[in-house]
């Protein structure tokens, strides 16, 4: 008997149990003896001789279920997982630095990708082979599960020198394939021309997004878009924005009745997604509908906003503020059965009349094959095409759809809820701050904003008194050294809070972290931000994510941050590093601009124009009224200041854009500076909305 099977034979359980994430105790009653990622598990492939079977998936990850029921909980395969292999299990949201080293890994051997991440290492944690999903048994062109093992096993035994080759090749791949090549040109304009061009090929024109498959938010390209055409006047990044943003809150990406984002679709129309909903994709989408409407007034955009935030409000918050990870896609054994509706149970549900108009306006026909698996809802039809199509007004239309929607939406809630991942994220939770913030600033509304502060002062708290960061909040036990993203994201957050309360507090909170991020964290050797600090378990390859996934990478927010906060703080220091950071990464950008999202929302906060917003004496006559205008305004790039009469002085040691910014005459001024020059104050709200209205200049 192993040690691994005595050890399940007295805790009745595998090593898994006690861990703090729940993606990670869902396996702890599985027959494979899993460890955890550390140096336990490491040790015994070392004394046993044993490759590593490395296993990283998520909770909300449907394939990740699949293959746990298929192949783990499968006495006879992990009988032989048990027998030839050290079997580890990493949550990847926990451990995002272990996910990003091995599925590059991945993708450098087989040019693919995805969850759940199967890794094959040597004993010193070399990866030599790898895949994704494994079914059972050979099934659509996959290979079963047990045939993978074996060929492992086999090949390890009998040609280890072929196993050491190829990860000495792959070792040095993984080393070398995160640093880009020198950048021959400083960065400047000429960049942004065959940027877009490269954005337009790929932009569907007929349903929005980019390329013609499956179909993800993009939220981090969008933005950057958006920001464009704020800047410019493009219309070709309004089109692109403007147009994806209208067909994923009407299509089954978004839930239309319940608020928040799935993670992706596989086709091209928005119409099929996978049911996952992450808080990363919600709250960054919270902040570019709630932008998307201060830009452009478009209709729908602040309702989709409102309904996300909702949605994180009430299925996602903590009691003490944080916001958890994720919601399945399962339940009952079948993914998305929770969101689909026959026309019956619609009919049923709102009686006929109201049943039918409903039905129809969400997309869900009477007979066909939705009417015995069910449809997703989506919105295919206008209120007013609704109501000439039933004859009658579009304000009886625009009820009857607004009262079924909240009839449903209780009705479904009675079925079998779906399983939340409450890990408590840190650069996850610091997105949600920034996306309640900037729908704070479209709607006014305080509850968003005392949502925001409540998250960020828990991700302070967090920490410790030495100002630190940590990864994980899980149950309400900090757990685990911070990564880039923390810092960047948290210290992106503060600055957005700043923006939109002038609470200087803030700002010394993101100075803090901006230079802890900066010690920990700058390779200067290089020119980047490493993923990993100097505090974190050392990898075999050093991590510098450049591109970003679902969210920008960790290098261009920090990049952003430190030029956000230096135009604030005359920081000279922190725009240098900045530059030179995206400089370094101008290959990058040329070469695949789309996957390099928030380098190109770096880069242009360095390129454009410096703009400067001060509103001195906040509390005086008329104070309110430009500080209202100025945060409805969208005008990207921004620097936005401002303190009360009485703290001018005082705050313009830390904030020296307030010295010499004064109320003019006891009443409220705005100051307005933008492309070397200054304006004369405004004190009156209209006044200044014309001169904000007026920055879009239709260059770089």
């Amino acid at each position: 008997m192993s040690a691994g099977d005595q050890w399940r034979d007295a805790a009745g359980g595998n090593r898994l149990a006690e861990s703090a994430s729940p993606y990670l105790r869902q396996h702890s009653t599985q027959p494979v003896d899993w460890y955890p990622w550390g140096a336990e598990a490491l040790e015994r492939a070392r004394t046993e001789d044993k490759p590593i079977l490395l296993s990283i998936g998520y909770s909300a990850c449907h394939w990740c279920h699949a293959m746990a029921r298929e192949c783990f909980e499968n006495p006879a395969i992990a009988a032989a997982m048990n027998a030839h292999f050290v079997c580890v299990k990493v949550d990847r949201e926990e451990r995002p630095d272990l996910d990003a080293l091995y599925m590059r890994a991945l993708q450098l051997m087989t040019g693919l990708g995805g969850w759940p991440l199967t890794v094959f290492l040597t004993p010193d944690g070399v990866p030599f082979f790898g895949g994704t999903y494994f079914p059972p048994e050979d099934r659509a062109g996959l290979p079963g599960f047990p045939q993978v093992l074996e060929a492992v096993r086999s090949t390890y035994a009998d040609r280890r020198d072929g196993v050491h080759q190829s990860a000495a090749r792959i070792l040095d791949a993984l080393r070398s394939a995160s640093i880009p090549e020198p950048a021959g040109e400083p960065l400047s304009a000429d960049l942004w021309e065959p940027v877009l061009r490269a954005c337009a090929a790929r932009f569907d024109m007929e349903y929005g997004g980019f390329g013609t498959g499956s179909k993800f938010p993009q939220a981090p390209l969008l933005h950057f878009l958006l920001r464009y055409w704020g800047h410019t006047g493009d219309q070709r990044c309004h089109l692109m924005a403007l147009s994806t943003l209208d067909r994923m809150s009407s299509g089954s990406l978004f839930d239309q009745i319940g608020g928040g984002f799935h993670r992706y679709t596989v086709d091209r129309e928005w119409r099929v997604p996978h049911f996952e909903k992450m808080l990363c994709d919600s709250a960054q989408l919270v902040g570019l509908y709630a932008d998307a409407h201060r830009a452009t007034g478009r209709p729908g955009c602040l309702p989709t906003a409102v309904a996300t935030a909702e949605y994180m409000l009430r299925e996602l918050c903590g009691a003490d503020g944080g916001f958890f990870a994720s919601q399945d896609a399962d339940t009952d054994g079948r993914e998305g059965a929770f969101y689909l509706w026959t026309y019956g149970q619609i009919l049923d549900c709102l009686g006929r009349d109201d049943g039918r108009i409903v039905a129809r306006y969400f997309g869900v026909d009477r007979g066909g094959a939705g009417e015995t698996a069910g449809s997703v809802l989506s919105r295919t039809l206008t209120v007013n095409c609704i109501a000439g199509l039933f004859r009658i007004g579009s304000a009886e239309a625009d009820a009857v759809i607004r009262s079924g929607a909240r009839r449903l939406f209780e009705e479904r809630s009675r079925r079998t809820p779906l399983a939340v991942d409450h890990k408590v994220l840190t650069d996850w939770n610091a997105l949600a701050v920034s996306g309640l913030t900037r729908l704070y600033r479209a709607t006014g509304q305080p509850r968003y904003l005392q949502a925001a502060r409540q998250c960020v002062e828990l991700l302070l708290s967090a920490g410790g008194p030495d100002g630190r960061l940590v990864h994980v909040l899980p149950a309400g036990r900090a757990d685990g050294p911070a990564f880039l993203t923390d810092y960047a994201f948290t210290c992106g957050a503060l600055l957005d809070l700043y923006g939109a309360t002038f609470e200087v507090e803030h700002i010394r909170s993101a100075r803090a972290l901006a230079d802890t991020m900066v010690r920990q964290y700058w390779d200067s050797g290089h020119g980047l931000f490493a993923e990993t600090g100097r505090g974190n378990e050392p990898l075999i390859a050093a991590l510098h994510d450049l591109g970003g996934g679902p969210a920008p990478s960790g290098h261009a927010a920090a990049c952003h941050a430190l030029l956000r906060l230096s135009a604030l703080e005359d920081c000279r220091q922190y725009a240098d590093v900045a530059a030179r950071g995206l400089t370094t990464c101008r290959p990058l950008i040329e070469a695949n601009p789309e996957g390099a999202p928030g380098l190109l929302s770096a880069t242009l906060r360095l390129l454009a124009p410096p703009r400067e917003l001060v509103i001195a004496g906040t509390d005086c006559p008329g104070g309110q009224g430009l500080l209202s205008r100025a945060r409805e305004a969208y005008v990207p790039d921004l620097t936005l200041a401002g303190a009360r009469a009485d703290e001018a002085a005082e705050l313009a040691e830390t904030l020296p854009l307030l010295a010499s910014r004064r109320p003019v005459g006891g009443r409220a001024a705005a100051y307005l500076c933008s492309d070397g020059v200054c304006r004369a104050p405004v004190q009156d709200a209209d006044a200044l909305g014309r001169q904000l209205a007026g920055l879009r200049s239709g260059k770089l």
